[in-house]
C-alpha cells in the first residue's frame, strides 16, 4: 500500500513509518553495484531512488578541479558527462564549425542542392509545405528567408490541424503542384506516399526535409533528406527538422558561392534553429548543443522582428535562457496551430514589419491564454476517466469526443508526467475519426511502436519519433489498436516496476548558492532533453513560507542548517499528493532535490531553486 493511502492517526508520522519499512524491504537489485543512494534516499515522495555520483565520477571531478578553476559542482557535472580535462574548453564553448558535418554526407542532400540551386538561377516557383508546430514553422521560415535573399518569394502552405491533420494530403499537394515547379516539405513528408505521387504526376519536383522515423520504403520524391531514413548511416539522427534544413542551406551556400553568388550569413539564422531544437525536445548533444548555444546569442540580439515582438509580449528581458524558448516562446508559437490558425507561426517568423509582427504576436499570446483554459478542462476530464492505472499497465490511453485535437500532445505530456508511463490522448471528431498524440518515457521508443501499428494496418496513419507520435484511426478501431500498442511496448522489455532513479550531482548549502555560481554552471548547458540540468540537494530543510499558485504550483521559501533562505518553486506539485503533504506539514524537515536558476526580473539577479523531488528524513 502506497503512502498516499495512509490517512489514519498521526498522518505525517505514519507516512514516515511506512517509508522506513518500504525502503528496508526494497532490495538492492534496483541499483547496480557501482551505485549508492544519496543521503540513503531509496524512495522519495515521487518514488525515486536518489543516486550519488560514482566513485569514478568523484575522482574525475577532483582531477578536473586540480587542472582548472572549475567550482566543485560544475566539476562533478562535467565528470557525470564523462568530460576529461582536455575536453573542458570544447565542451563549455562548442563551435558550429567543429561539430558541423558535411551536408553531402546525407542521402539525397546533393540532389536537393542541385534542384534548389538551379531554381535560384531559373527563378522557379517554389512552395513550402510545413508542419504546424514550432519545428515546422521555423523550418519553413529558414527556407523562406533564404530564398527571399535571392529574390524568390515562395508560397507557404501549412495544413489545418483539425481539418487536414498532419503532413501532406492529396488535395493540397495536387493544388500546389499545379501552380509550382518545386514543393519542399519540411518537418513532414517521409511517409506521404500518395500525396507525393500525386504531385509528381503533375511534373512537379518534390523535396522532403524531415527527421521523423521512416519505414523501409520511401515515397518517390526527388530527394528525401532525413537522418532517420532506414538506409541512413548518419550519426545525426538526433536533429530536428530545422537542424536538417540548416545543413541544406549550408550546402546550398557553398555551391552558390562557388558559382559567384552572394549568399546570406547563416549565422543569423541560428535563432530559429535553436528555438526549434528546444521546442521539439530533441537531445541537446553534439551539433544540437552548438546550435542552441550559438542560437541563444543570436536571439539575444533580436535580429528576427517576429521573435523580438513575441519576446516583448512574453515579458522576456535580460539574458535569454533555454526555459524562455521551451516555456514561453514555444507554446505561444504553437498556439496558432493548436487552435485553428496554423500559418500564424510562419507569418510571425518571416514578418519584417514591426507593427504587423506585434499584431501577430498579440494574437498568438491570446490564443495561448485560451489554450491554457481548454487544456485544464481536458486534463480534469482525462484524470476522471483514468483514475488510478494499474502498476502492470504498459500504456495509458484516453479518448474523448469533442476534445481539441490540437491539445492532445500537451495532455499526453501531462498524463505521462503524472503516471510515469507512455501515454496516448485521443480526440474523436463528429465523423468518428480519432486523432491522437503520444508521449513516451526514456528508453522506450514509441515511434517504432506506432510504425509497427501502421504496418499492421491497425491505424489509418501515424508516425513520429522515439518520444512523441501522432496517430489517426477510426473510433471503432481505437480499443484494438491501443491494446496492440500496449503489447508492442511490453515486447520492447523496457518497462520495469522498479522506482526511477534521480542522479544527484552534489549536496549544496543555501549560502553557497549565488548568481555567480549558477552562471558558471550554466556554461555546461544548454540543458534539456538528453542533457538534463544538474540536480542539487538541499538537505534537512524547513519551509519558512509557502503559497499555492494557480491551484497547482507551490512557491516556497526554504532554509537549511546554515539558516540562509532561498526562493523556491515546485511546478504542478498540487497535481499530486506531494504538494498536499508539504502544504499540510510545513513545520517538518525535508530533503529537497532540484535545479538552480537565476531570476533576473527587473535586472536584479536572484538565485532560485526549482524543486524536482522531495524526500522525508527517515
Amino acid at each position: 500500500m502506497g503512502w498516499q493511502y495512509i490517512r489514519n492517526g498521526n498522518y505525517f508520522n505514519e507516512i514516515k513509518n511506512w517509508f522506513s519499512a518500504a525502503t528496508t524491504l526494497q532490495t538492492e537489485v534496483f541499483m547496480n553495484e557501482m551505485e549508492e543512494p544519496f543521503l540513503n534516499v531509496k524512495q522519495s515522495l515521487t518514488n525515486k531512488i536518489w543516486v550519488k555520483p560514482s566513485n569514478k565520477e568523484q575522482r574525475l571531478a577532483t582531477n578536473l578541479q586540480q587542472v582548472s578553476s572549475l567550482p566543485y559542482p560544475l566539476a562533478v557535472l562535467l565528470a557525470q558527462r564523462q568530460i576529461t580535462a582536455d575536453q573542458i574548453e570544447m565542451f563549455l564553448n562548442p563551435k558550429i564549425k567543429d561539430t558541423l558535418p558535411k551536408p553531402s554526407s546525407f542521402h539525397d542532400m546533393d540532389a536537393a542542392i542541385e534542384i534548389l540551386s538551379k531554381a535560384v538561377s531559373k527563378k522557379n516557383k517554389i512552395a513550402i509545405f510545413a508542419d504546424y508546430d514550432v519545428d515546422g514553422g521555423t523550418s519553413s521560415a529558414l527556407l523562406y528567408n533564404w530564398l527571399l535573399h535571392f529574390g524568390l518569394k515562395p508560397s507557404v502552405y501549412v495544413p489545418d490541424r483539425v481539418k487536414e491533420g498532419y503532413g501532406p494530403n492529396n488535395e493540397a499537394m495536387k493544388s500546389l503542384a499545379e501552380d509550382h515547379d518545386i514543393i519542399v516539405c519540411v518537418d513532414c513528408g517521409t511517409l506521404s506516399f500518395e500525396p507525393i505521387s500525386i504531385a509528381k504526376t503533375e511534373k512537379c519536383k518534390v523535396i522532403v526535409v524531415d527527421h521523423h522515423l521512416a519505414s523501409n520504403e520511401l515515397p518517390i520524391a526527388d530527394a528525401i533528406i532525413n537522418p532517420n531514413r532506414a538506409d541512413e548511416t548518419s550519426l545525426y539522427k538526433y536533429l530536428c527538422a530545422a537542424g536538417v534544413v540548416f545543413l541544406l542551406l549550408v550546402g546550398l551556400n557553398t555551391k552558390l558561392k562557388k558559382n559567384g553568388h552572394q549568399v546570406p550569413d547563416l549565422l543569423f539564422y541560428l535563432d530559429l534553429v535553436a528555438l526549434a531544437t528546444i521546442a521539439d525536445v530533441v537531445p541537446l548533444v553534439g551539433l544540437n548543443r552548438a546550435y542552441v548555444k550559438t542560437g541563444l546569442r543570436i536571439l539575444q540580439e533580436r535580429y528576427n522582428v517576429g521573435l523580438s515582438a513575441l519576446m516583448d509580449i512574453a515579458n522576456i528581458n535580460g539574458k535569454i535562457r533555454v526555459s524562455d524558448l521551451g516555456f514561453s516562446l514555444g507554446p505561444r508559437i504553437n498556439a496558432g496551430g493548436r487552435l485553428g490558425n496554423s500559418k500564424l507561426a510562419v507569418d510571425l517568423l518571416i514578418e519584417r514589419d514591426i507593427s504587423k509582427a506585434e499584431m501577430i504576436a498579440k494574437t498568438l499570446n491570446s490564443l495561448n491564454d485560451d489554450r491554457k483554459l481548454i487544456e485544464a478542462e481536458m486534463l480534469d476530464k482525462a484524470l476522471d476517466i483514468i483514475k488510478s492505472p494499474k502498476d502492470d499497465e504498459n500504456l495509458i490511453w484516453v479518448a474523448q469526443e469533442d476534445w481539441n485535437p490540437g491539445l492532445t500532445g500537451i495532455l499526453a505530456s501531462r498524463l505521462r508526467e503524472k503516471f510515469g508511463k507512455p501515454t496516448i490522448a485521443i480526440a474523436i471528431d463528429q465523423n468518428g475519426i480519432g486523432k491522437g498524440s503520444g508521449r513516451s518515457i526514456p528508453n522506450l521508443n514509441l515511434g517504432l511502436a506506432v510504425n509497427q501499428l501502421s504496418e499492421e494496418k491497425l491505424i489509418a496513419k501515424g508516425g513520429g519519433h522515439a518520444q512523441a507520435v501522432g496517430i489517426t484511426f477510426k473510433k471503432d478501431k481505437i480499443k484494438t489498436a491501443m491494446e496492440r500498442l500496449s503489447d508492442i511496448l511490453k515486447d520492447q522489455k523496457r518497462l520495469k516496476k522498479t522506482p526511477q532513479k534521480l542522479n544527484i550531482t552534489s549536496l549544496i548549502s543555501v549560502n553557497a548558492i549565488t548568481a555567480e555560481l549558477i552562471e558558471k554552471i550554466e556554461e555546461a548547458g544548454p540543458f534539456g532533453a538528453g542533457a538534463q540540468p544538474p540536480i542539487f540537494v538541499l538537505a534537512n530543510c524547513r519551509i519558512k513560507w509557502l503559497k499555492v499558485i494557480a491551484n497547482q504550483h507551490l512557491r516556497l521559501v526554504i532554509s537549511d542548517d546554515s539558516n540562509s533562505t532561498i526562493q523556491s518553486i515546485f511546478f504542478r506539485a498540487m497535481n499530486d499528493n506531494v504538494g498536499n503533504l508539504l502544504n499540510q506539514n510545513q513545520a517538518e524537515r525535508f530533503h529537497f532535490a532540484g535545479n538552480l536558476e537565476i531570476n533576473d526580473w527587473s535586472g536584479r539577479k536572484t538565485p532560485n531553486f526549482i524543486i524536482k523531488d522531495v524526500s522525508l528524513i527517515t
